[in-house]
C-alpha cells in the first residue's frame, strides 16, 4: 500500500511553497547545489552516513532554483520508512552546478563533436566563432553536435552548429556555435549521383541477398532515396550506407 502513493507523496513533497518562499529572505535559505540529476540526502546534512545515498527525487532543471523546506524533506523520508534525520534545515534552496567552460575547452569540444558527425568527404570546418562566458550543467557526459544539411556549391559556407551536453541519457544543456566550413569541388557532389548504379541489399534475419540498382536521384550517405531495380524495373526506397551500397527500406537488420 505504502509504494502505491509514494508517487503521491514524492509529488506533493515537491510542489512550490510560495509562502514559504515569501517568509524566508533569501539570504537567509542556505543555498546547495548540486552536481548531478538526483538530489541526495548527503548534498543536504553533512555526516549522514550510510543514509547521504538516500535519493530524495530529481534534482531541478537548468537554471531553475528550488525551495525545499524541513516538512517536505521529512515527507520525502517518511516515505522511504527514514525517521529520526537529524540536522534537517529549517529550508533549502537547490539548483545544478554550472561549471564555466573555456574558450580552448569549448573549441575542442565542438571540433571533436563536429567530426564526429562524420562529414562529407570534400567538407572541412574552417573556424569557429565561439560564444563568450558558456556555462553548462556540472556533471554532464557527453557532447553531440548538429550540423545543418551542406549545400551543393563549393566555396565558404556559414552555419550554426548547436552543441547538446546530455547526462544521465537527458539533454542538460545545448549550446549554439556558429561556424565556417570549406566545401571542395568533389564536396559540393553527392555520394551517389541520379542514375548512377548501386549494390542494393536486401536483409531478411540472417538472409542477405544483393541485386543491382540504379539511383532515382542524387543521395548522400545516410540519405534515403528512390532506387530502380534491375532489370525488373520495381521502384522501392532504400537508405545509402556507402558510395556504392544501400540498404532496402524496411529491411530486417
Amino acid at each position: 500500500m505504502r509504494a502505491r502513493f509514494l508517487p503521491l507523496v514524492l509529488a506533493l513533497a515537491w510542489a512550490p511553497s510560495e509562502l514559504a518562499a515569501r517568509e524566508r529572505p533569501n539570504d537567509a535559505v542556505r543555498r546547495v547545489e548540486v552536481a548531478t540529476s538526483r538530489l541526495k540526502l548527503g548534498d543536504i546534512v553533512a555526516g549522514t552516513g550510510e543514509l547521504s545515498e538516500t535519493d530524495l527525487g530529481p534534482a531541478p532543471a537548468p537554471g531553475v532554483v528550488r525551495l525545499v523546506t524541513r516538512e517536505e524533506l521529512t515527507a520525502l523520508l517518511e516515505s522511504q520508512s527514514i525517521q529520526g534525520v537529524e540536522g534537517l534545515p529549517e529550508a533549502v534552496r537547490v539548483s545544478r552546478k554550472l561549471e564555466g567552460l573555456t574558450a580552448d575547452r569549448l573549441r575542442a569540444l565542438a571540433t571533436e563533436a563536429i567530426e564526429a558527425t562524420g562529414l562529407r568527404r570534400g567538407i572541412r570546418l574552417k573556424s569557429l566563432q565561439l560564444p563568450p562566458g558558456v556555462k553548462v550543467v556540472s556533471g554532464w557526459e557527453t557532447v553531440t553536435a548538429s550540423v545543418p544539411k551542406p549545400p551543393r556549391r563549393p566555396g565558404e559556407w556559414p552555419a550554426t552548429v548547436v552543441l547538446v551536453f546530455e547526462a544521465d541519457g537527458m539533454r542538460v544543456a545545448r549550446v549554439a556555435v556558429p561556424a565556417v566550413f570549406e566545401i571542395s569541388q568533389s564536396g559540393a557532389m553527392p555520394d551517389l549521383s541520379k542514375g548512377e548504379v548501386v549494390m542494393l541489399i536486401v536483409k531478411s534475419g540472417l538472409v542477405e541477398v544483393s541485386t543491382r540498382a540504379t539511383a532515382g536521384d542524387n543521395a548522400d550517405v545516410g540519405d534515403t532515396f528512390p532506387v530502380t531495380l534491375r532489370p525488373s524495373g520495381k521502384l522501392v526506397r532504400a537508405r545509402l550506407v556507402a558510395r556504392d551500397r544501400a540498404v532496402l527500406e524496411g529491411s530486417s537488420p
